[in-house]
C-alpha cells in the first residue's frame, strides 16, 4: 500500500513539475529588477524598511554599469591613474602637488544627444545626479546637503566608460581630520557606494 501511495504522489509531482513554465527574460539584471519589484520590495514597505535602512531601489540600481571605486590617500595618484587608464583628463579633474580633488566625482559616459547626435562632455551637480533614477546614486541623497555639494557627475564619451562607471574620492584623510574638515561621514559614503 506505501508503494501505491509514493507512486501516485511521485506522478502528480511529475505533472506539476511538466507544467511548470518559468519565466524567461533578457537578462539577469531585468530578472533581478523584477523579481525585487513584484516580490521584495512589497515586503519591504509592508514592514517599513525604507524608514529604517535604505531607500528603495530604482531601474538605475538594476541597469547601471559596475561601479570603480578608486579609494587612497591624498596625493598618492588616485586621480592621475584614472588619466592613464582613459588615456585623457575628465571634465572637473585636477591633478597637483597637494590635495586638490575635494568631491566625489562619478565618471560616466556620455550619451549622444537624441535631437543632435553629438555626445555631450560635461559636469552634473551631486544634487541633480541623485535625482535622476536612471543613475545609481539615489540612495546617497540620504547623507546629507554638504555631501551633495561635493558630489559631481563627470560626462565623458570613451570607450572603457561604456562597461564601467568610476569614482574618483579625495583622499582619506587621518584620524579626526577625516570628520571635522569634510561635515560628512567619509565611511557612510564609501558604504552607500
Amino acid at each position: 500500500m506505501f508503494c501505491i501511495k509514493t507512486i501516485k504522489k511521485l506522478w502528480k509531482k511529475k505533472d506539476a513539475l511538466e507544467s511548470y513554465n518559468p519565466e524567461v527574460f533578457e537578462s539577469v539584471s531585468s530578472g533581478l529588477k523584477y523579481l525585487y519589484t513584484k516580490k521584495l520590495k512589497p515586503l519591504e514597505e509592508a514592514y517599513q524598511f525604507h524608514d529604517l535602512h535604505s531607500p528603495p531601489l530604482q531601474d538605475g540600481d538594476f541597469d547601471s554599469k559596475p561601479l570603480l571605486l578608486v579609494v587612497g590617500q591624498y596625493s598618492v595618484g588616485k586621480t592621475s591613474f584614472i588619466k592613464y587608464l582613459l588615456d585623457r583628463g575628465y571634465p572637473g579633474m585636477r591633478i597637483g602637488p597637494e590635495p586638490t580633488t575635494d568631491c566625489f566625482t562619478a565618471i560616466m559616459h556620455a550619451d549622444a544627444d537624441l535631437r543632435t547626435g553629438e555626445f555631450e562632455e560635461g559636469i552634473i551637480p551631486g544634487d541633480v545626479v541623485v535625482a535622476d533614477s536612471t543613475k545609481p546614486f539615489t540612495a546617497l541623497s540620504s547623507i546629507g546637503n554638504v555631501f551633495l555639494s561635493r558630489l559631481q557627475c563627470s560626462m565623458l564619451k570613451h570607450e572603457v566608460l561604456r562597461s564601467v562607471t568610476i569614482i574618483d574620492t579625495p583622499g582619506i584623510l587621518s584620524g579626526e581630520k577625516q570628520k571635522l574638515n569634510r561635515g560628512y561621514s567619509f565611511s557612510k559614503v564609501g558604504q552607500q557606494f
